[in-house]
């Protein structure tokens, strides 16, 4: 691991320079006394306690170098890598090593001079290490799980530096990867596993070969063992053939006859005369057994094919019968189903028929009600109108009674009552010379009532009661007081 200090790459501690003589020529410090930054760094200057950045301006002979005690050599790089190592225990007894990679950027020299930040290594392990879980974890695992504790070392230093960034006076720092160092002994124990799996890859394999050969050597001799019972068989089938085809020749000579055979058989002396006469007769025997066996053969095949087709014709007989009763069991079910049908159908519109009916009928039936009921409520209306007329007309003839004006007037009172009083048979309103008992008197003390009658009125017998007094030469009565 690179060991180069940083932020302060550098630091030198600066002679003090001679106090000027009087008339003596300026002078400065040398070159060699002040180091040379790089592209990528900066001088911060101590004078009299005072820190000052050196922007490349300043020269050897001005005041602030000449008076600087100390001079410092800053990385202002940007993302500069600072990788610090941690040393976690497991649980076997041994320790995992852990690389963290930051990056750090230095944004003021002069504060990191001043806080004396000399060393961002130092800084981010102290800062890892107020993370006390990270060695707790560590303990959870032995070296065999290594990769187990990679992921959970990751995750965790990654959630630590999210929620509490590294903080550095002049100086920021971001978290850039957290690696695990294979311990040495499991590099070793994989190195060896490695090994030992090659060599068992190269074993299988040179085993692998040396079976494949054999089963070629085995195919190889199969294949050769095939060729040569192949070989032997054609020679055996050629010897075969060969002594059949001199045995065919020899029938055809005899003219494939058996008896000819023994003919000739005995003519070279194979067979006595007795051997030869017993071989006749089991010839002759055979050949009378044979053509029997035929004929039986024959006659049995005659037969099964005659029952055969006896049993055919007969299956076809029933399967043709099956059929016919099939589908006239068919036609009557389906002709069943036809009139059951069309006698629900029926049924079904006889209830149709008979609903609507009922229904039409209690339609009819509720709209009689309701004539019947709003000539009732009709009439009733007719007669409270009624009755509030007469009642009017009765208070109007009250109204003058009491007021005395009936007594000067001639009204034709009769009319009025019969109007009044409808049909009813009451008596008509007699004149001056009829008895006073019938005649109509009306005092304010007695209010006249009369029946409500159902004739309407006429509305030219209307009676205008505002008038003084009514002429009639005809009907003239006098009401008394």
């Amino acid at each position: 691991m690179d060991t180069q200090p940083y932020p302060v790459i550098a630091e030198r501690v600066l002679t003090p320079v001679p106090p000027k003589r009087f008339f003596s020529r300026a002078h400065g410090r040398a070159r060699d006394e002040v180091p040379v930054p790089s592209a990528g760094q900066r001088l911060v200057y101590r004078t009299r306690n005072q820190l000052v950045l050196d922007t490349s301006e300043l020269p050897l002979d001005s005041p602030t170098v000449v008076d600087a005690s100390h001079v410092s050599v800053v990385d202002v790089t940007t993302d500069a890598e600072v990788v610090v190592e941690l040393v976690l225990p497991s649980r076997d007894a041994s320790h995992f090593t852990v690389r963290v990679t930051f990056l750090c950027t230095v944004d003021d020299p002069v504060a990191v001079v001043r806080t004396g930040g000399h060393d961002a290594r130092a800084m981010l392990s102290g800062y890892l290490k107020g993370h006390q879980r990270i060695f707790e974890l560590g303990l959870d695992f032995g070296l065999e799980d290594i990769n187990d504790i990679r992921r959970k070392l990751n995750a965790q230093i990654r959630a630590y530096a999210t929620l509490s960034p590294p903080e550095f006076a002049g100086m920021a720092a971001t978290l850039a990867s957290v690696e695990v160092m294979t311990p040495e002994q499991v590099a070793k124990l994989e190195e060896a596993l490695r090994e030992a799996k090659q060599n068992h890859v190269v074993k299988a394999t040179r085993l692998t070969n040396e079976q494949r050969l054999g089963d070629l050597e085995h195919i190889h001799r199969q294949t050769r063992e095939a060729q040569e019972g192949e070989h032997s068989r054609s020679l055996d089938s050629a010897q075969r053939d060969h002594a059949r085809q001199e045995l065919r020749r020899a029938a055809e000579v005899v003219v494939s006859d058996p008896i000819s055979v023994l003919s000739l058989a005995y003519s070279a002396g194979e067979l006595t005369a007795r051997e030869f006469a017993d071989e006749l007769r089991r010839v002759r025997e055979r050949e009378v057994e044979q053509d029997l066996e035929d004929l039986r053969a024959a006659t049995t095949h005659e037969r099964d094919l005659e029952r055969r087709r006896w049993e055919a014709e007969r299956e076809d007989r029933l399967r043709q019968h099956d059929d016919e009763a099939r589908r006239a069991l068919w036609a009557r079910e389906d002709r069943q189903q036809a009139l059951e049908i069309e006698a629900r159908r029926a049924d079904t519109d006889r209830k149709l028929a008979h609903d609507l009916r009922r229904a039409r009928w209690e339609a009819e039936r509720m709209d009689a009600q309701r004539q019947a009921e709003w000539a009732r409520e009709d009439k009733q209306l007719d007669r409270e109108a009624t009755a509030r007329e007469i009642d009017a007309k009765l208070e109007v003839i009250r109204e003058l009674a009491k007021h005395g004006h009936l007594d000067t007037l001639n009204l034709r009172l009769d009319r009025i009552v019969n109007d009044m009083l409808g049909d009813r048979g009451t008596p008509a309103v007699e004149g001056a010379g009829t008895d006073p008992a019938r005649a109509i008197t009306a005092t304010p003390d007695e209010p006249h009532h009369a029946e409500p009658h159902h004739a309407e009125p006429d509305p030219d017998d209307e009676v205008d009661l505002t008038d003084a007094e009514f002429v009639d030469d005809d009907r003239n009565t006098k009401v008394e007081a």
